[in-house]
């Protein structure tokens, strides 16, 4: 099954989509012989009510509110990340990390430590979001005990071998990109808004393009283009409310182009908004 047609059918994703059609069902089987024009009316109601709630956005403010769907670029919270890599040919590696962030004067802050596999325990990287200017990336490495700045090209680099960059990680291409509404679509049976994505700076894509629920503006599948067509797109698997929000935990980026995919898992979330800025910097990147 095409991952596009397991997200349509994916349960987790629909979320209470099932009772909805349940109780269609219902109105249908009382009302279609005497009352079809009041089920007309209720079923427009129904479809056509969260994207009246989202008419005045922009594109730009439909993707930020996309991405606050993404608990590390939202807020301030430690949790465990597990990432698994999956090959052409099926075989799977998994790493386990572990990631705190905070926010503070709106910019954003990560500081992620890999648990395992014992081989690479003990990598650590540092994500620091800068206003105005390309965010700032470290890596500590155990083996040489050096911190490294991840700087330009390095930044198109895998992440631990998986299918998400460095620079997929922050979502530096969406910021102050030039961004343009396209013909809503249907992602399985949600309605979506369609934004098109031009990054100010042109790096490893072209046009990136974001699938954004019109109930909710939950991203439910984004593309990335170069010049020669799409690249990889990554597929947004479960969202769960946490805190109050609604944050996307489990996501797959597939690359179309090397024939493999990553599924990344987020868990044992806790909320922190009392972590300070001075335990994200360069320096903290070292064991204590």
């Amino acid at each position: 099954m095409r991952e596009e047609e397991k997200q349509a059918t994916d349960p987790r994703v629909r979320q209470s989509d099932g009772a909805t059609r349940l109780l269609r069902r219902q109105l249908a089987c009382y009302t279609a012989a005497v009352r079809a024009p009041v089920l007309l009316l209720i079923t427009l109601a129904a479809e056509l009510a969260a994207p009246a709630a989202r008419a005045d956005l922009s594109p730009a403010e439909l993707v930020q509110r996309a991405l606050g769907h993404l608990l590390f670029r939202a807020r301030g919270a430690e949790m465990q990340l597990r990432l698994e890599l999956r090959g052409r040919g099926g075989e799977l590696r998994t790493r386990t990390l572990f990631s705190r962030s905070c926010r503070a004067d709106g910019l954003g802050r990560s500081l992620v430590r890999v648990l395992a596999p014992s081989e690479v325990a003990g990598t650590a990287f540092l994500f620091v979001e800068r206003r105005g200017g390309d965010d700032e990336q470290y890596m500590y490495l155990p083996s040489l005990r050096v911190v490294r700045r991840i700087v330009g090209e390095q930044k198109r680099a895998s992440f631990m071998g998986s299918d998400f960059t460095y620079a997929d990680l922050e979502w530096s291409d969406l910021d102050g990109a030039r961004c343009a509404r396209r013909p809503d679509e249907r992602v399985g049976a949600h309605l979506c808004h369609v934004v098109d994505c031009e990054p100010r700076v042109k790096g490893a894509y072209e046009r990136i393009r974001a699938y954004v629920r019109q109930r909710d503006t939950a991203p439910l599948r984004v593309q990335f283009f170069d010049g020669k067509g799409e690249v990889k797109t990554l597929f947004v698997k479960e969202l769960k409310p946490v805190g109050g929000a609604l944050i996307a935990t489990s996501l797959r980026m597939v690359d179309h182009r090397g024939g493999q995919s990553t599924d990344l898992y987020l868990s044992g979330i806790k909320l922190r908004d009392d972590l300070p800025p001075s335990d994200f910097t360069p320096e903290k990147l070292r064991p204590r």
